[in-house]
C-alpha cells in the first residue's frame, strides 16, 4: 500500500476514535442503524473490534445482506443477542471524490492498528472458534463466581449442581444448556472467608494472597430452574455430571490474567481463554 494513503490526516482521525465511546445498537437491531455512513465496528464489550468495516449508508449496508454475516452470528451465538453491538462513527462532509479514498484508507489504517478476529480471514466464513493449538475443546465454556461469606457451593449426592443467576444473563445461560457446556464454579475470598468456610484446611502460605481463589465444582450444563423467590436472581442454572473439588488456583500459570479478564460475579463466557484447558485438566 503506498504511504500517502497514511496521511497525517487519517492517523490523526484513527486515534481520536475511542471505539468504546460510540454511539451503537445491537446487531439484532440492524434495522435500526443510521442511514449516514463511515466506518463500523462489529463486536461485544469484550471484543468491540471483532469486525471493522466502512459503509455509505450504515442501514443498507446490513439489511442488504452483509458478506461477514455467518461470522456476525457466531457471535451472538457466542456472547448473546443483547451483548452483540454495531459501533458506528460518522464520516465527516466532504466532496465524495475525497471521502471514498478517505473511508478506505482509514478502515484499513484502523485494521491493521486494530484486534480484530474476521477481517483477515479468507472468505465470509467465521474462523474456528476459540482456536488455539493448546486446545481439546472448541465450544462454549462458562464460569461462575462464587463469594465465600456470602455464597456456599452445595456438594449434591446425584451428581447434579448448580447456581444462582440474574435475568440479564438468560442468553448466556441457555446457550451453555445448546452445548451442553462445561460449567464451573470457582470461589473467592481473603483468608478469613476461606478459614470460615474450609474449617482449618488451609496451607498457610497461601496468607500472601489478599484474594484466595479455589475451583469448587464443574459440571455439564443442562436446565434451568426458576425459583421464584422475588429477587433479582431467580433463575438456577444447572446440570449433572458434577465434580466437587477444592482446588488452590492462585499458584496456577495464567490464572492471574484469566482473574482479571474474566471472573466476576455472575455467569461469564471464558471460552476465548487458554487457561479453559486448564480447569479442564484440573477436573478430569
Amino acid at each position: 500500500m503506498k504511504s500517502k494513503f497514511y496521511t497525517s490526516q487519517v492517523i490523526a482521525t484513527a486515534n481520536r476514535i475511542d471505539v468504546t465511546k460510540l454511539p451503537w445498537v445491537l446487531y439484532i437491531d440492524k434495522k435500526s442503524l443510521p442511514t449516514f455512513g463511515g466506518i463500523y465496528f462489529v463486536g461485544s464489550d469484550q471484543e468491540p473490534t471483532a469486525y471493522i468495516g466502512q459503509a455509505g449508508c450504515f442501514k443498507t449496508r446490513f439489511i442488504s445482506g452483509h458478506h461477514r454475516k455467518n461470522a456476525f452470528e457466531q457471535l451472538v451465538d457466542e456472547y448473546g443477542q443483547k451483548c452483540v453491538k454495531v459501533r458506528y462513527w460518522q464520516a465527516p462532509l466532504m466532496p465524495k471524490c475525497e471521502l471514498v479514498p478517505f473511508l478506505c484508507q482509514l478502515e484499513s489504517y484502523l485494521i491493521e492498528n486494530s484486534k480484530t478476529r474476521y477481517n483477515h480471514t479468507a472468505n465470509s466464513l467465521p474462523k474456528t472458534p476459540f482456536a488455539s493449538r493448546q486446545r481439546t475443546y472448541y465450544h462454549p465454556i462458562y464460569v461462575q463466581l462464587n463469594k465465600l461469606g456470602e455464597y456456599y457451593v452445595p456438594k449434591s449426592l446425584d451428581g447434579t449442581a448448580g447456581f444462582y443467576f440474574s435475568l440479564q444473563k438468560i442468553h448466556m445461560a441457555e446457550n451453555a444448556i445448546k452445548y451442553h457446556s462445561p460449567t464451573f464454579i470457582i470461589s473467592s475470598g481473603t483468608w478469613q472467608n476461606a478459614l470460615y468456610e474450609y474449617k482449618n484446611n488451609l496451607d498457610p502460605k497461601w496468607k500472601q494472597y489478599s484474594t484466595l481463589y479455589f475451583l469448587e465444582a464443574r459440571f455439564r450444563a443442562r436446565w434451568i430452574k426458576d425459583v421464584g423467590q422475588g429477587g433479582i436472581e431467580d433463575y438456577v442454572l444447572c446440570g449433572d455430571q458434577a465434580t466437587f473439588h477444592r482446588i488452590f488456583l492462585n499458584e496456577e500459570a495464567g490464572f492471574k490474567e484469566f482473574s482479571i479478564k474474566y471472573l466476576r460475579t455472575g455467569l461469564t463466557n471464558c471460552s476465548k481463554s487458554d487457561f479453559c484447558e486448564t480447569l479442564l485438566r484440573l477436573t478430569n
